[in-house]
């Protein structure tokens, strides 16, 4: 099964880490864990749980993006 690793636009880079893992075969998206970061690596909302959840989330709508998917494929 061949894996392709994905780094969305607009997230921050990080060396030798990948945000998004997408296996071909029977297609399966694997995210890995996101947190509040924004894309230049800064944290978003510090002291302010609600700004720092909604930044992982908009993290997350990112990778799904870039995979090809959406809030709405998670199972």
């Amino acid at each position: 099964m061949a894996v392709s690793l994905i780094n969305p636009d607009g997230h921050v880079r990080v060396p030798i880490y990948h945000h998004v893992a997408v296996a071909t075969g029977s297609r399966q998206v694997h995210i890995a864990g996101q947190v509040a970061w924004g894309e230049n690596g800064g944290l978003v909302a510090p002291g302010d749980l609600a700004g720092q959840v909604a930044q992982v989330y908009r993290n997350v709508a990112k990778a799904l993006d870039a995979a090809g998917a959406t809030f709405h494929d998670v199972r």
